[in-house]
Order: C-alpha cells, then sequence, then structure tokens
C-alpha cells in the first residue's frame, strides 16, 4: 500500500499527471483534481484552530476535508439534517472555534462561539439557557493529552451518551488506502455512494478511498432512486456502487435497466438479509459484498466474493477479534496507527489505546478469518432473571426459512417484568407453530420470544440501521399486537 503520505500529496501527484480528471461529481457540479486541489489550498490559508463544517455537498466536504489535512488542523463534520441545538451540542464536544460554510459558489472560515466551552482567548462562551436547551451541563470530557489533529464524526456510544470522535489524519488516509486497494480501485475509476457525505461510510469509504485512489467520487445522496442511480452507472460508467440494503431492496424491486455493469457493489450499515440478496441476485445479477465499518475506526472489513451472510475478511492495518474465540462473541477491533479520541457527555470514556477496542457488535469468525456479524452489545434482555442475548434470538428467527429478517426487542411482560417480543419480515406466509416448534429445538424456552410480530418493514433509518426505539414505542401505543 504504497503511496503519498498525505490526502493533499495523494491529489497533487494526481492532478500533476490528470489536472482535468473529475475527482467530485456532486449533481451539476464537477470538481477536477486541479481545481479540487486549488480550492483547498486556498481555504487551507485560513483555517486554524479547530474547524467544523457541514456536511451540505460533497463537492464542499471534500474540499473542506482536503483544506483540514493541508493546514493539520481538527474538523468535525457534521449532519445537514441535524437540529441546531444538535449541531450545537457537537461542536461543543468537538471544542470547534471555526466554522467552514459555502454557498455552491466559494467557501467562507468564520469565528464560531459554542455554548458549554473555554475558547482559545481563555473566554467561556454561552449562556445557561441555550445550554440547558443542548442538554449538556460543563466542559466535555477529553481524553488527557492532545493527539493529532483528526477527522471528527458525531456517533452515539453503546450506552446511548452522544460523543464525537476524532480519527487522525494518518489514520484516515493509511485506512483509505487500505479499503482503496481491498476494492482493487484503479486511477480513473467510478464510485458512486447513495450516503449522505457526513456518514464515515460516504466520506471515509468513499470520497477520501476515492481520491487517494485517485479516482472520481460521484454522489448520489441527494435523490439516491432507482432512476438516478441507473442513469449515474451509464452516465459515469460506475466501477463500484456503495449502497445500503434498504436500498439495494428498492432496487431489486423497481429494477435496475442500465447498460453498463459495475464490477462490484457493496451494502453497508446494517447486515443484508438473505433474502434480499437472494432478490438482488435474481432482479439485477449485479456481482454484491457486505462491509463493516465503525466511526470511531473507519473501514473494518470488505467482502468482495460473495459469500451470504460474512462482511469479509479484515482489510490492511486491521486486527478483527471475538471474544470468546472464534464466536459468538464481542468483536474486538485493533486498528495501526494512532489512536482515535474520544469527546464525549456523560461519564468519561475510556482511554484510548492501541490494544483491542470493543466494537459494540457481537459476531464470529469462520474457518477462513472471514467475519459473520450477529447483532449489536446491549441488547441482553432480563427474562425473570435469566439473560437472554438478542442476537442469539435474531440468529435462530433468521434461520427459519419464511423469516427474511427479524428483530428481537425486551417490553414489559405480565407482574412488571420483561419478555422477549420478536418483529419478523416475513418472506411467505409465517406459520406460527412451525416457528415456535423450529425455536425451540435451537434456544432455551426462556428465550423463546413471547409474542412474534409480523410487520412489513422493520423500521430503519437511511443508512438502513435498525430503529429499535420505534417498535418500543409501537408497542407502548399498540400499533403492534
Amino acid at each position: 500500500m504504497s503511496g503519498p503520505a498525505t490526502l493533499a500529496d495523494a491529489l497533487a501527484e494526481v492532478a500533476g499527471r490528470n489536472p482535468h480528471r473529475p475527482a467530485v461529481v456532486a449533481g451539476d457540479r464537477t470538481l477536477t483534481y486541479a481545481e479540487l486541489l486549488r480550492r483547498a489550498d486556498g481555504l487551507a490559508a485560513g483555517l486554524t484552530g479547530r474547524a467544523a463544517t457541514v456536511a451540505r455537498c460533497a463537492a464542499d466536504v471534500a474540499v473542506t476535508v482536503v483544506a483540514a489535512t493541508i493546514a493539520d488542523v481538527p474538523l468535525l463534520v457534521g449532519d445537514a439534517r441535524a437540529a441546531d441545538d444538535e449541531r450545537d451540542r457537537a461542536r461543543s464536544l468537538f471544542r470547534a472555534d471555526r466554522l467552514v460554510t459555502g454557498d455552491g459558489d466559494r467557501l467562507t472560515v468564520e469565528g464560531l462561539t459554542v455554548a458549554g466551552f473555554a475558547g482559545l482567548d481563555g473566554s467561556v462562551a454561552g449562556d445557561a439557557d441555550r445550554l440547558a436547551a443542548v442538554g449538556h451541563h460543563g466542559p466535555p470530557e477529553v481524553p488527557a493529552g492532545d493527539g493529532p489533529a483528526g477527522l471528527g464524526l458525531s456517533t452515539s456510544g453503546s450506552e446511548g451518551w452522544p460523543k464525537c470522535v476524532e480519527r487522525p489524519w494518518p489514520a484516515v488516509t493509511a485506512n483509505a488506502r487500505a479499503f482503496a486497494a481491498a476494492l482493487e480501485l484503479a486511477p480513473g475509476e467510478v464510485v458512486a455512494c447513495t450516503t449522505p457525505p457526513h456518514h464515515s461510510y460516504a466520506l471515509c469509504g468513499g470520497i477520501v478511498t476515492t481520491l487517494v485512489a485517485g479516482g472520481t467520487y460521484v454522489a448520489l445522496d441527494q435523490r439516491p432512486g432507482p432512476r438516478t442511480v441507473a442513469d449515474a452507472v451509464d452516465g459515469h460508467r460506475v466501477a463500484v456502487l456503495l449502497s445500503v440494503p434498504l436500498l439495494y431492496r428498492w432496487f431489486s424491486t423497481a429494477g435496475l435497466a442500465t447498460r453498463h455493469r459495475p464490477r462490484l457493489c457493496v451494502s453497508a450499515g446494517a447486515p443484508l438479509p438473505p433474502e434480499d440478496r437472494r432478490r438482488w441476485t435474481e432482479a439485477v445479477g449485479w456481482r454484491i459484498g457486505e462491509h463493516y465499518g465503525t466511526s470511531e475506526h473507519g473501514m473494518l472489513t470488505l467482502d468482495t466474493e460473495s459469500v451470504a451472510g460474512s462482511v469479509g475478511r479484515p482489510v490492511a492495518g486491521v486486527t478483527l477479534t471475538v471474544d470468546p474465540a472464534p464466536g459468538p462473541g464481542d468483536v474486538l477491533v485493533s486498528c495501526a496507527g494512532p489512536p482515535t479520541r474520544v469527546h464525549a457527555a456523560g461519564p468519561p470514556p475510556g482511554p484510548a489505546g492501541h490494544g483491542p477496542q470493543p466494537t459494540g457488535d457481537v459476531g464470529r469468525l469462520d474457518a477462513d478469518g472471514r467475519l459473520h456479524l450477529l447483532g449489536r452489545r446491549g441488547g441482553t434482555l432480563n427474562v425473570a432473571g435469566n439473560k437472554v442475548p438478542a442476537a442469539e434470538v435474531e440468529d435462530a428467527l433468521r434461520a427459519f426459512p419464511a423469516v427474511r429478517d427479524c428483530a428481537v426487542v425486551g417490553a414489559p411482560g405480565p407482574g412488571g417484568g420483561q419478555e422477549v417480543v420478536a418483529f419478523v419480515e416475513a418472506a411467505r406466509e409465517l406459520d406460527h407453530r412451525a416457528l415456535y416448534a423450529f425455536l425451540h429445538g435451537r434456544l432455551a424456552a426462556y428465550k423463546v420470544p413471547a409474542r412474534v410480530v409480523v410487520v412489513d418493514r422493520l423500521p430503519r433509518n437511511v443508512n438502513g440501521k435498525l430503529l429499535r426505539s420505534e417498535l418500543l414505542r409501537g408497542l407502548a401505543a399498540g400499533t403492534w399486537r
């Protein structure tokens, strides 16, 4: 994985050879490598302190990220759809004091005053009413010691506390180069992505990965429908398509009539249900694999062999283990390079280190070293004093032929205790008696769901992640029977 040490160096190398090659295409905007580097150089001249931006356009995000690497300053990339209070909270946690904004033609840097932390001049900004509104009661907890500047992303911890993670720029670049190698990206190839650019999947796995490889990134997040994707695949001759299970399901149903075929489609953000994989293969037929990554650690695995149920093997620089081995157990990750820093409210985060770090996911490793994800840690239910891992119950449910996808939650049961409730997407008519007999053959009696609710679609966010909170709200409101 040899190559230029920094993202800016990689761009300069491409711009020197192919200055007019498109680097980023977002709607009707196209930035060549020469233009991207020129704009980033100009913006970097005014970047100091700790910066923040809002990811409204992939082209502007690319310029701002490259500028931040040139200036070697931390940069928080925020969600354009977030409420003002959410943005204020994230900027406060990140200690941002500069804001990069754009109007489509130019990017500018302005001073930023965010409630609840001391600015560089030592003054404390903010007022009590605003501070209370964003739910932040004092300076953010930040691991001791200054580390290298890096890319900041907002996420939520396994305990539900909001946090910002800051991945050092060298680690971001090295990991993107490893992912490009796993994708076998060649200079000039086109990568298209349907995910908004504030997501790690699009920003690191898409934009940065494509740029270090000298390719062209096509943003499809504004209107990621079947027609838009089909037109982009043909119009740009897309080599790699990055999307999420929810959209692959839509594309399978609607169809993608194209003359050109991407050589690889990648699904991430949530496991790709076997029924959706089968439907995609039958309806579209393009090669599809799964990818696993986290905001804290970047791109971790890639499956290019289309092995059902697997998210593939680790990319270079990443070591994955499962405790207890080979699983099911907690998925742990070790990454080469400087560690990620965490800026969090609530309880102080544990010290970042180079050793294995928990991802919050549960999985297993097969004999060939491929990772199979089984669910999220923290989904352990307490049923009459018995511990019931939701991931184990979901794994058993998915093994039943008529179950396409499922989710297990703990709901209030008789006597104030917790009972197991399963929500199921059925591939065909569900025989409840056969399902229960099947589950009793695989699970202890106390792990078998007290109720099985058949739904048309499990609620998911735009990135395909399951919204268990919506299921619980529906149970409380009597929506699910």
